[in-house]
């Protein structure tokens, strides 16, 4: 009954007080401000500067096509226990509560109210009449509700904004998936990299070794001056030095993996099953598709999308607070003594009254508001703008990394080549008594360095191609 009559008395009251919201509006007119226009997205160009593949874009589970089982335990590892994750899926639990708490603002409040008032009047107060008793007792039931009605859509554009700002926490976190999946496969990489290379460095350091005690041997027999034994001594000591950096890289990045992986630094991580031979006939090749779809495809660019619709609603609120504010605050409930009789008629009450806020000075309070609200919209478009730009530079560097690793690998395969039919014909000279053993270690020596090089520059490659499915956007969709 309270409820149909507050619907009432509040079309009444639109009806009767039409003229008066009119003249208010039109007194604040000269406070009235033009609503921001949003920023334009950049326009992109019609394709990018490089082709590297006819192939596709890099889709869902993209990481698969390496046909790598030990990344894929990896990555479904760190899907379940990154603890960057962890806070991004926290954020957007917090955004979409405070979704609910500010749409609770569009409906009116209801409250229960109840009280219980025992008093008794003193006998010689003189305000005691013959025959009333000096001790009474109240009961009070009842309810009340306060609505502010949303004439000018400041609760709406409040609920716009909050929404706006859960969808970005939404797409905050694919963006985190996108992000911690194409590090975990770069990290992965970077290790098996690693690890060949100090292999490779130890291979080095063992014919240097094996060279300089040919070298320090035929000095001493005085065959040879101490000039040659002093640079493969110095060569030696780099090689051995080279290890040393090799085996603090590839402990870095493990540690770096762990850590994405959540996993304790005491945690030995998988063997590597990837050599630089396998992973070539292996390792996908994808393509960067075309600018436009770029803006579709990654979660970032939708976070700064949406975080500009929240920052263009909020200004909307900040509008809204240069008009009058309406307020409907009722009252309904039962009051009697003694409290038997609560629910009659007789003992019912009631209570309705509309409100009006306008606003006319607050030391430029509002205009404040206003304007921060104005630079929330210029910040979130600059950083759209940016985020725009750094998509179309991410794939343009990595289109030109693979383009020219690609032609690296090729000069590398050709030396890796040469270097090793080097070394089957210094042994072959060295059985039949026509070379010394020192040749032998020369191209031992060079051959760790060129499948060093190759085996360097084929890892590169797959970091490369794991840099170009996450700035295409990692297989996400809207």
């Amino acid at each position: 009954m309270f409820i149909s009559t507050l619907q009432n008395l509040h079309q009444r009251m639109k009806r009767l007080n039409k003229k008066f919201l009119i003249i208010s509006a039109l007194l604040l007119v000269g406070c009235a401000h033009e609503a921001a226009v949003r920023p334009d997205g950049l326009t992109p160009v019609s394709e990018f500067s490089y082709k590297i593949s006819e192939g596709k874009v890099a889709e869902a589970q993209w990481w698969k096509s390496f046909k790598d089982n030990k990344l894929d335990a990896l990555i479904e590892r760190a899907l379940k226990a990154n603890p960057d994750l962890a806070i991004a899926q926290a954020h957007w639990r917090e955004a979409r509560a405070r979704v609910a708490a500010v749409n609770a603002q569009l409906l009116p409040r209801v409250d229960a109210q109840g009280s219980y008032q025992s008093n008794r009047t003193s006998a010689e107060s003189g305000k005691n009449f013959p025959g009333m008793p000096r001790r009474f007792d109240t009961l009070t039931v009842g309810g009340q509700v306060n609505w502010e009605i949303d004439f000018w859509d400041k609760n709406k554009l409040s609920s716009e904004s909050a929404v706006a700002e859960a969808v970005a926490a939404g797409y905050s976190v694919e963006n985190a998936k996108v992000s911690l999946i194409a590090e975990v496969s770069r990290l992965w990489f970077a290790i098996q990299s690693a690890r060949i290379d100090a292999e490779c460095l130890s291979d080095e350091f063992n014919a240097r070794y094996r060279e300089m005690e040919i070298i320090e041997k035929a000095v001493n027999a005085g065959l040879l001056s101490t000039d040659p034994l002093s640079t493969v001594q110095l060569a030696a000591a780099q090689a051995k030095l080279d290890m040393s950096n090799a085996a603090r890289r590839l402990a870095a990045y493990e540690s770096a993996l762990r850590a994405l992986i959540g996993a304790p630094q005491t945690e030995k991580l998988p063997s590597s099953i990837s050599t630089e031979v396998k992973i070539k006939k292996v390792r996908p090749s994808f393509s960067a598709g075309i600018p436009s779809q770029l803006l579709l495809s990654r979660p970032d660019l939708a976070v700064a999308s949406m975080r500009l619709d929240s920052a263009m609603a909020r200004e909307g609120v900040a509008r809204s607070d240069f008009y009058p504010s309406v307020t409907l605050n009722g009252q309904l409930g039962w009051q009697a003594d003694p409290a038997s009789k609560i629910g009659k008629g007789s003992s019912g009450f009631w209570s309705l009254m509309p409100a009006i806020d306008i606003p006319l000075f607050d030391g430029d309070r509002r205009e404040s508001q206003l304007e921060v609200a104005r630079a929330q919209i210029d910040l979130a478009g600059a950083e759209w703008h940016k985020a725009i730009l750094n998509a179309f530079r991410e794939v343009e560097v990595t289109l030109v990394d693979i383009k020219e690793l690609e032609e690296e690998v090729k000069l590398a395969e050709r030396v890796l080549e040469a270097v090793t039919q080097r070394l089957e014909n210094a042994k072959t000279r060295y059985t039949v008594g026509v070379a010394d053993e020192r040749e032998v270690v020369i191209a031992t020596r060079d051959l760790a360095l060129a499948r060093r090089t190759h085996a360097t520059l084929e890892f590169e490659i797959c970091q490369a191609t794991v840099r170009l499915a996450a700035a295409t956007g990692g297989g996400w969709k809207k």
